[in-house]
């Protein structure tokens, strides 16, 4: 089990010019270096390890292997990131701000774990305790990493492991984003006006508790209005990736009548890899943007399927207006005939 082979990983970032990060192992510690990259035998053949971010937006067996996780919901699953490590290589003690599934692909590394209370700064001073985890995973095995939990890979052997990193947010900064959509629409808040029974106070100076239920109450009734554009807001927010996307194979632009056809003839329809395509009921949204709703049922075959067979879509293939917005993602790159 391993979907990136250290050749096709080295291709990728050759050809691609991927972004990625050279961790090397000196005097006992990793550090990051910055130097471009000019194939692996640039490198030697000990003491380091790369890593590359999103290498499912990449690679299509990558993408194939993320779909084994889906049982998580797409929009929770950050991203697919790859380690590939020589002998001596691994990384350096780290914390993540999100849960982790490590994947080990080829070859064995040992990972060890330590308690989330246990500082980075211990651990570099070598003041700390046992880790609570210290296997050594071959291909295959799976380890689940909570957030903050202190963790380092050290490699004996070439080996491949993969991170599934999951979506975390932290809730003022949601509020936040969240409050300057409204205002970049112009929705209008509610205006605090006290009820006469908390005006009448023998210590004009005090706050009481009341006020400020009264403050949380008109706060909470707020967001209950709010809660459609609230939906909208995070479906259109999560639908888009933090990473860049590749850009489709180069094609020509269609027309509906072509894309009509191609479909007819059973042509499959590959979905851009690294693609976040999600919904809220009927509400559909690719890549941040809105799709008409009347076609939940042929947008939901969309969403669920990487490729897809074009008769699977032969119920709608005759309606004019789901075929012009369907040509006109094609059109954008987002899906394409091959």
């Amino acid at each position: 089990m391993n979907p990136v082979p250290p050749e096709a990983l080295e291709k990728l970032l050759t050809e691609k010019n991927l972004e990625y990060q050279l961790i090397q192992k000196r005097h006992r510690k990793c550090q990051l270096v910055h130097q471009s990259f000019n194939g692996y035998a640039s490198l030697g053949q000990r003491n380091w390890s790369l890593r590359v971010e999103a290498i499912h937006h990449w690679h299509r067996p990558a993408e194939e292997f993320l779909s084994l996780f889906r049982v998580f919901p797409d929009w929770v699953k950050e991203e697919l990131t790859v380690f590939f490590s020589v002998p001596g290589g691994g990384i350096g003690p780290q914390t993540k701000p999100s849960d982790l599934l490590v994947i080990q692909g080829m070859g064995r590394s040992r990972w060890r774990v330590w308690h989330q209370l246990l500082s980075l700064e211990h651990y570099n001073k070598n003041d700390f305790a046992e880790p609570i985890i210290n296997e050594e995973l071959i291909s295959g095995d799976v380890v689940y990493i909570p957030k903050e939990f202190p963790h380092e890979a050290i490699s004996s052997e070439a080996t491949m492991s993969y991170c599934l990193q999951f979506w975390t947010e932290n809730s003022l900064r949601m509020i936040r984003n969240w409050t300057e959509s409204l205002s970049d629409e112009n929705h209008r808040g509610i205006d605090y006006a006290p009820s006469p029974d908390l005006l009448l106070r023998e210590d004009p100076t005090e706050i009481l508790p009341q006020d400020i239920t009264a403050l949380q109450d008109m706060m909470s009734q707020f967001l209950l209005q709010k809660r459609d554009h609230l939906d909208t807001w995070f479906v259109q927010n999560m639908s888009q990736t933090a990473y860049e996307l590749p850009k489709a194979p180069e094609t020509q632009v269609y027309s509906v009548s072509q894309v009509q056809t191609l479909l007819q003839q059973g042509n499959p329809l590959h979905r851009l890899m690294g693609l976040r395509m999600l919904h809220i009921g009927n509400r559909y949204f690719v890549n941040g943007e809105s799709i008409d709703s009347d076609y939940a049922a042929a947008w939901n075959i969309l969403a669920r399927n990487r490729t897809i067979d074009g008769l699977l879509l032969i119920k709608f293939i005759k309606d004019d207006d789901f075929l012009a917005q369907l040509t006109l993602l094609i059109n954008q790159g987002f899906w394409y005939f091959q």
